[in-house]
């Protein structure tokens, strides 16, 4: 009983984009964005780095 509404609902998108073959798609936009973010943070901390060396 307790249990019952613990469960999350199925997600019908969700399986939508599976049964299809778009959810690679998405997980491969999810992890390009992502990677682009990490490059990004790496790079600004770099530039960070450079400019506190200067000073």
């Amino acid at each position: 009983m307790l249990l019952s509404f613990l469960q999350a609902p199925p997600a019908e998108m969700a399986d939508l984009f599976r049964a299809e073959g778009k959810i690679y798609v998405v997980v491969a936009v999810i992890g390009i964005v992502f990677a682009g973010l990490v490059a990004y943070l790496v790079w600004m901390e770099r530039r960070i780095t450079q400019l506190e060396k200067k000073a």
